[in-house]
């Protein structure tokens, strides 16, 4: 478990996370913010995704956002495409649970990502995409301090036209320099 005087704390998963999981993944307005096509996914895909995170995987981490007081899962998250040689590492985005939506989750959750990937993980350079056009996105990831590397024209299919994606990235030195100032 990884926490800070935030409202959340970070876990690993556990296998019945993947009830909430399969909720949050079919359901539309969750989903119409994420990058991505929208696809249905059964729950016993989704419980064999958990299995195999918990299992297996060595180059992604997959963690529940919990409540702070309530132990209550209200979303997650994930570290994906570990690079251990180039110490870089890209950030699978959040989701939350609609009922936990405007409650500073995903401010707090990148916190507490952050200080994982550069002190824990000892990763140089972070970096993500998300939908251009979400507000939400953008102004967390401005505040976390991310600059923009770059535009994906016409990335993918969603909501009946061609998405661009916008990619930030934040290097350990800009993240130290902040925490600093």
């Amino acid at each position: 478990m990884f926490e800070n005087n935030n409202s959340v704390y970070l876990r690993a998963f556990e296998i019945n996370d993947y009830k909430l999981i399969n909720k949050w993944h079919n359901d539309h307005e969750i989903m119409k913010t994420v990058v991505g096509n929208r696809v249905f996914i059964s729950s016993e895909k989704d419980k064999l995704r958990v299995e195999e995170a918990i299992a297996n995987d060595k180059v992604n981490m997959f963690m529940s956002i919990c409540d702070k007081i309530t132990g209550e899962m209200v979303g997650y998250t994930s570290v994906r495409d570990i690079n251990w040689r180039n110490k870089s590492a890209r950030w699978g985005g959040i989701i939350i649970g609609k009922e936990h939506w405007k409650k500073g989750y995903s401010m707090a959750t990148g916190t507490l990502i952050l200080h994982f990937v550069f002190a824990e993980l000892g990763v140089n350079r972070f970096y993500t995409d998300y939908m251009e056009g979400h507000i939400i996105s953008e102004n967390i990831l401005q505040k976390l301090g991310f600059t923009t590397e770059g535009i994906g024209r016409q990335e993918f299919f969603k909501a009946g036209k061609y998405q661009n994606i916008v990619r930030v990235s934040l290097l350990k030195r800009e993240y130290d320099e902040k925490l600093k100032g």
